[in-house]
């Protein structure tokens, strides 16, 4: 049976909106034991049996050695996939799901999901209202909402609406007219308290959606596998539901599909154990570390402008790191159906409703 090994890079916990770290990714990888030893070896020091990404990039030789790896036969986007979230797009994207999704839903009879409106509108408000209101207020938009969220206290609920207030000032200063858009957001207040008392403690945690998603690609590719995590506390605590929803699943049953175009996805899950692993004690999570490390490293000098970095310039002229990435949650200028991948969803499809249709489904 296959081993994935996950790890991750840019997890600062609390610190979603953090602009030094702007990205969390998830990296995975299917190598055996021999192969991730192989893949070491060129690695390795006499002076530390462990490791780390953070050591071989200061200096010429361990980049060399890093791109090298990338360059090995064996390292395709077959054996290492990765999930990319853009920490301050996910923000804005929960500020649509959790509160203007139920507002539009259950007070105006909208589905939002429909033709991938959901995904249209956050693309189109992170683009424009950072133009509209200024970046500093749209910065502190996204903190106080999370400071909300995470408080749900009538002092942080305030605290959010009147910054809309101060935002909807703004905007009517501006040439781009966004003043109806948050008017929209500020009438949330209406449902805000039931929305937020739903809300999981996890809600804002990139490493739940990303190992789903990555267990559902690696399923695709294996009947069963096991999981090896590096021991992060975010998934180490939701342990006990992805392994519920791998046990849903009985060996000669068929997977069912759920959700709509290029959101489909296959369950139950692939996953047949989960377990955590520190990092010294596992080569495959260290290779992990290492290839994910880079991804991250790559991806955050591109999104901070940074494009004259040595090491950057390296990992650039590989030119095919992109083909690692499975899937990310990522601001784009698409509006359309069409250009969304949702041109013929005209029901709307939930993914989140879906899997909780799924499981009220399997449960009878």
């Amino acid at each position: 049976m296959a081993t994935i090994y996950f790890d991750e890079s840019g997890n600062t916990g609390r610190q979603l909106a953090d602009l030094d770290q702007p990205l969390f990714i998830l990296g995975s990888c299917d190598f055996s034991a021999e192969e991730c030893e192989q893949l070491l070896h060129p690695l390795r020091s006499r002076q530390a049996a462990e490791i780390h990404f953070k050591k071989l990039r200061k200096s010429g030789r361990g980049q060399d050695r890093i791109i090298e790896l990338f360059q090995s036969d064996l390292v395709t986007p077959e054996r290492f996939k990765a999930q990319v979230f853009h920490k301050r797009f996910m923000l804005l994207t929960k500020v649509i799901d959790d509160l203007l999704e139920p507002l539009l839903y259950y007070h105006f009879d909208f589905n939002l999901y429909e033709n991938g409106q959901n995904i249209a509108l956050s693309n189109m408000l992170f683009a424009c209202l950072p133009l509209a209101v200024g970046h500093a207020y749209f910065d502190q938009f996204l903190s106080v909402y999370y400071d909300m969220c995470g408080e749900k206290s009538d002092e942080a609920i305030t605290a959010f609406y009147e910054h809309l207030e101060v935002m909807k000032e703004a905007a009517a200063q501006s040439t781009l007219p966004m003043e109806r858009e948050l008017e929209v957001l500020s009438m949330t207040s209406e449902i805000v308290r039931d929305a937020l008392q739903d809300l999981p403690k996890s809600t804002f945690n990139p490493a739940i959606p990303a190992f789903f998603s990555l267990c559902v690609e690696w399923g695709r590719q294996h009947v069963r596998f096991d999981a090896i995590c590096d021991d992060s506390e975010p998934l180490e605590r939701q342990a006990d539901f992805f392994t519920a929803i791998a046990e849903l699943k009985e060996q000669a049953e068929e997977q069912q599909v759920i959700g709509f175009g290029n959101a489909q996805i296959e369950l139950p899950l692939r996953l047949n154990t989960l377990a955590f692993s520190a990092s010294h004690d596992s080569d495959g999570i260290q290779l992990t570390d290492v290839l994910t490390s880079a991804l991250s490293y790559y991806y955050t000098k591109r999104q901070k402008g940074e494009t004259n970095d040595e090491f950057f310039m390296k990992l650039d002229g590989l030119g095919f790191l992109h083909d690692f990435v499975s899937g990310c949650v990522w601001p784009t200028t698409d509006v359309t159906p069409e250009a969304l991948g949702r041109g013929d969803d005209e029901g709307g499809h939930n993914p989140a409703n879906a899997f909780a249709d799924f499981l009220m489904e399997r449960n009878r």
